[in-house]
């Protein structure tokens, strides 16, 4: 009896360690199957990394500018053309004469870029040059310019009283940024600077402006400097319709002043001509103080 008792748990303790090591096996086999199913999942994982990197490395070699330029050389190096995208439809010429509306104006004209150096691969101040472009006073006034300041001396009847400033604006070709004019011949020559030049096709200056960003008021010192500068020019080359003095702040009491002095203090200074700075009896140029708010431009002087 006893011997069987023996052979019975010898017996059990045989299946139990068969069951064992069935267990045992099939356990060495989902292992197997789990590490094989992480072997592909952590090649799968390295495919996609590599796919993005690539991904990354060619969008930034296609969008991010790989240049950096300051604000003021950016704008010495651009220049804006005044084109139109049919030459049969509507013009600022036709505008000028009555034969055209501003809608019909502004849908065929585009401004297009030049500049001396690779605008798309160009940042200034870390955003792509065209934003930082965009969103400048100076951008902002050749817009204003030549999409609507033709439109607000019509509608307030002023032709004749700008009537300089607006036989100007259809003859603008292009917009020099940072630019400057030549003054005199040879020896004599000098060059006088502006914000913004709008020239005519033949290069001769039309409008000078000059801008002032920031809070503070634009004061009777800075507006004596457009005024002296714009005159030397005006003095030399008869193609100078105007004088624009753009800030974004707004004009202190002395620049009031100071423009009232430099036309004759009237709306109507020196004759019909409002806001005008008489030079000579045949020479002279129009003064218009003009104030920008959120994009939209106003002018303070002459009265419109």
């Amino acid at each position: 009896a006893e011997r069987d008792r023996a052979r019975e748990a010898l017996r059990e303790a045989r299946e139990q360690l068969d069951a064992s090591e069935a267990a045992l096996s099939r356990l060495r086999e989902e292992n197997d199957r789990l590490t094989d199913r992480v072997d592909e999942l952590e090649a799968e994982l390295e495919r996609v990394r590599e796919e993005l990197a690539t991904a990354r490395s060619d969008g930034d070699g296609a969008d991010a500018p790989t240049r950096t330029v300051s604000p003021d050389r950016a704008l010495a190096g651009t220049n804006l053309f005044v084109r139109y995208d049919s030459k049969g439809g509507a013009t600022l010429g036709e505008a000028h004469a009555g034969g055209a509306g501003r809608s019909e104006v502004n849908d065929n004209l585009r401004l297009e870029l030049h500049t001396d150096f690779d605008s798309a691969e160009t940042a200034v101040d870390g955003r792509p040059f065209r934003e930082f472009l965009t969103d400048t006073i100076e951008y902002g006034f050749v817009e204003w310019v030549v999409r609507r300041l033709l439109y607000e001396i019509q509608s307030t009847g002023n032709e004749s009283a700008l009537r300089d400033l607006f036989d100007a604006v259809p003859e603008i070709d292009r917009a020099e940024l940072d630019g400057t004019v030549e003054v005199g011949e040879g020896a004599d020559a000098e060059e006088r600077g502006f914000d913004v030049v709008l020239r005519d096709r033949m290069g001769n200056p039309l409008v000078v402006a000059d801008v002032t960003e920031g809070r503070d008021a634009t004061t009777e010192s800075m507006l004596d400097g457009l005024v002296g500068d714009a005159g030397a020019v005006a003095d030399r080359d008869d193609h100078l319709a105007a004088g624009f003095y753009v800030t974004a702040s707004f004009f202190d009491p002395g620049a009031l002043e100071a423009a009232a002095d430099a036309t004759g203090g009237g709306l109507l200074s020196r004759g019909k001509r409002k806001s005008f700075v008489k030079l000579s009896r045949k020479q002279g140029f129009h003064l218009c103080l003009v104030e920008s708010r959120e994009g939209e431009f106003h002018v303070n002087v002459p009265e419109l």
